[in-house]
This record gives structure tokens, sequence and C-alpha cells, in this order.
């Protein structure tokens, strides 16, 4: 019981290290390099002639996704944006969400316990007002 708790207690820190980026080969990618790593995901007409921007993500140099936003109207709008925050532990601990006119929308906050495992996500409006919170709970069997 005790190396099942071990391994879903790595897996959950390695899940929040990551932050929810599509593909983990990215900031794995960013890390190894050591380097600051922007991804620009390009849609494209059937005859490969136009082609315009769709979703960028920014990595740091930890391999932590830290920016990440989705653009409409063939690439002339910006559709979202999101900022990714870290504590010390590497640990998700706040992301800010940017509506189409990039003004912030809301906020998510995150709780850890003492294994590093997200036990909360607090929802707030962009002016500070908890609206919400996410409670997870893990039972062991």
């Amino acid at each position: 019981m005790k190396s099942l708790h071990i391994i879903v207690t790595l897996i959950a820190t390695m899940i929040t290290t990551v932050a929810f980026a599509q593909y983990p080969d990215r900031a794995a990618a960013a890390k190894a390099q050591g380097k600051r790593l922007t991804v620009k995901e390009w849609k494209t007409t059937p005859d490969g002639k136009n082609k315009w921007v769709d979703h960028i993500e920014v990595y740091n140099s930890k391999g932590q996704l830290v920016e990440e936003s989705e653009w409409g109207d063939y690439g002339r709008h910006l559709t979202w944006r999101a900022e990714y925050f870290y504590n010390s532990r590497g640990q998700l601990e706040k992301e800010i969400i940017y509506n189409e006119r990039n003004k912030p929308s809301k906020v998510r906050k995150f709780e850890y316990d003492t294994n590093g495992v997200c036990t909360r996500r607090l929802n707030y409006s962009a002016n500070g007002i908890l609206n919400s919170y996410r409670q997870f709970e893990f039972i062991y069997e």
C-alpha cells in the first residue's frame, strides 16, 4: 500500500510540474536545453498556400509552461491567454486567464499537501473574489 501511495504522489507531482501542458515532450525539450522555448502551432489551408498562428505555448528553462494563448479568426484575434506561476518546489501555484481583450477574467490558485499532491483549486474572479473551489480527495484502498 505504501508503494502505491508513493507512485501516486510521484505521478501527481509530475503532472502539476508540467502544468497541464498538452505535450510533455515540449517541456522536456526546454528543460534539456536549459532555454526558454516558444512553440507556435500553425493552421494551413489544404493547399498549403495560407497559414496562420492558432496556438502558442511558452516554456521556461525549467521546462514549465509559463504562458499559453489561443488565436481565432485566422490568427488575427486573441481568443484567450493564460499565465502560469510556480512555487519554489516547482508546483503550479497560480494561473491567470485573460479574455479576448487581454484583460484578466479569472485566477486559479492551487494548494498542495505535504506530499506535494494538489488538494484544492480555488477559482477567483478577476477582482479577487472567491467564486468556488475544487477539493480533491484521494482514497487509497
